[in-house]
């Protein structure tokens, strides 16, 4: 629902909570920049399980977009979504947790919903045992689904599954323990997988898997490359159509067509430009951008002059959007509790506390190739540039030429 007061801004704006649901049918905002339908066309049109990365900067706004998809494509896909970060609990992950977790959580989404054939026929019974065995071998000698000699279950393999989640999320000896197993029986794990995936499709016929994967573009950036290039031919192993969200600042990287060889297709979410590249407001930007904000609130609840310096402080990212309004309306309530709206300084307080959030990573020659690139507008593949762009302290736009330049909070 909209906010008709400054507290419940606090609740419709909240950086952590991509839209989903109610609120993602409610408060939905189209972007013309937006590959949603192309992609939606190809994946519909094809039966091959198409492997796509969906690349964008962080707080682009991909995972809405990509919520909204799987929204639109109910009739032919059924669709398991997970963050990666959320199921490791680490920034550093490496391949053997990516693969660990799609595979805990496409079997235990098969579980919870039904899609292995029930009852279930002799080689069906065989091959769910061969599954069950194998995870019990894989956790041998932890502290993981301990059990005395009951027959195994759906239950029983689900909650295995869940707790090797917890297990590697809390310990570190689990999760290594555990991942040196992965590494040197990938291909069992794969065939396993890839034998749920099957029966899935088998039980879902005529629609099929979809699977998603973010996260990948939120993780340090040197693990982000390890998966993507050196076991590329791993992760897109699945029977299942899959979307993996892709870190901008690698798109930047002489790696970038090695890993481009193993996907069918790459698509971009730009950001939403506020100006050309020759210092003109980009009017639909702009407009998109304060709509955003309009959908979520009622208009009196912040001054027009407060919402243009949000607007155009945010740099055209979503997130920094909702972050920044949200810190506005906190800014308002501690001036005062029974504030009726957001006012100009509220929007300057919010904007200066994400300019020292986005400066506190900077280096001294970082600041001097942030005034280069303002100067120049220019892209380029140094790895300099690649860390500016997973920083957020450089923001690349697509409106004319593909240009660049400093997130104008700083």
């Amino acid at each position: 629902m909209t906010a008709t007061t400054i507290a419940q801004v606090l609740n419709n704006f909240n950086p952590r909570m991509p839209l989903s649901g109610q609120n993602l049918r409610l408060w939905f905002v189209p972007r013309a920049s937006s590959p949603r339908r192309r992609l939606e066309i190809q994946l519909r049109q094809q039966r091959q399980p198409l492997k796509i990365l969906l690349v964008g900067h962080r707080g682009s706004g991909k995972t809405t977009e990509l919520n909204k998809l799987a929204g639109e494509m109910t009739e032919h896909f059924e669709t398991v979504g997970f963050d990666v970060l959320n199921i490791t609990g680490r920034s550093t992950l490496g391949y053997e947790d990516l693969m660990l977790s799609l595979s805990t959580q496409v079997t235990r989404y098969a579980i919870e919903k039904g899609l292995i054939g029930r009852p279930l026929s002799d080689p069906l019974q065989e091959g769910w045992q061969r599954l069950s065995d194998w995870w019990r071998q894989v956790v041998a000698g932890l502290e993981i689904g301990r059990r005395s000699g009951e027959v195994e279950t759906f239950a029983s393999l689900n909650t295995l599954l869940g707790e090797i989640e917890i297990g590697v999320t809390q310990s570190a000896f689990t999760r290594d323990q555990i991942n040196q197993q992965l590494d040197r029986q990938m291909p069992e794990l794969v065939r396993h997988l890839n034998w749920v995936i099957d029966e899935a499709n088998r039980h879902l016929h005529p629609r099929r898997l979809l699977l998603i994967v973010e996260g990948l573009d939120k993780v340090d950036l040197a693990a982000a490359r390890s998966v993507f290039r050196d076991h590329a031919p791993t992760i897109t192993s699945l029977n299942a159509a899959m979307i993996y969200t892709f870190p901008l600042a690698l798109r930047y990287s002489e790696d970038y067509l090695t890993v481009l060889r193993h996907f069918h297709q790459d698509y971009y979410l730009h950001n939403l430009a506020l100006r050309h590249a020759d210092g003109s407001d980009d009017a639909e930007g702009v407009q998109t951008l304060r709509q955003i904000v309009r959908q979520r609130l009622r208009e009196s609840l912040i001054a027009a002059d407060a919402l243009e310096q949000i607007v155009f402080a945010s740099g055209g990212i979503p997130l920094d959007l909702v972050k920044l309004v949200s810190g506005a309306a906190l800014y308002a309530l501690e001036r005062d509790e029974a504030a009726e709206a957001i006012v100009l300084s509220d929007a300057q307080n919010a904007i200066k506390d994400l300019r020292r959030e986005l400066a506190a990573n900077l280096s001294m020659a970082e600041w001097q190739l942030l005034r280069q690139r303002h100067t120049d507008r220019r892209l380029s593949n140094e790895t300099a540039i690649q860390q500016l762009l997973y920083k957020g302290a450089l923001i690349e736009y697509s409106n004319d030429i593909q240009w660049c330049d400093v997130h104008p909070a700083l």
